[in-house]
């Protein structure tokens, strides 16, 4: 079973760059793929333009670079920069970022926790309501 990829801000930032240059090069996505011999599917450029599923993936940039005549150091800086600016954005860096990612994935999984499911099932949990009369 695949665990779920958490997204850094490189990757979002990776998946900006390569949207930008996938619509510029004026190719479709089949267009795109048929152009890499079948290495990735255009399902999965349309993945990765879209930033669903796992973030791209160093091979798929590159032919993606390629393809598009997009030149992938020129292309890295930008990724670097756009991804320290998100970072900006955010307020959180590095560990920072993790921290807080797992925070909310404590507070939702207390959300669901046993004793909410247990205390919709209590017995006598309408004992002390007001009954109206």
């Amino acid at each position: 079973m695949a665990s779920r990829v958490e997204w850094t801000a490189t990757d979002y930032a990776a998946k900006d760059e390569l949207a930008e240059i996938i619509d510029d090069s004026g190719l479709s996505l089949r267009a795109i793929a048929d152009r890499m011999g079948g290495v990735v599917s255009h399902v999965r450029i349309g993945d990765i333009r879209n930033g669903v599923k796992a973030p791209v993936r160093l091979f798929e940039f590159l032919a993606i670079c390629d393809v598009c005549h997009a030149d992938p150091v020129a292309t890295l800086r930008r990724i670097t920069v756009r991804a320290k600016q998100l970072e900006q954005q955010e307020g959180l860096t590095g560990e920072a970022a993790r921290s807080d990612a797992n925070l909310q994935t404590a507070i939702n999984d207390l959300q669901r926790s046993d004793l909410d499911i247990a205390a919709n099932h209590d017995p006598n949990k309408h004992a002390h309501e007001f009954d109206g009369e």
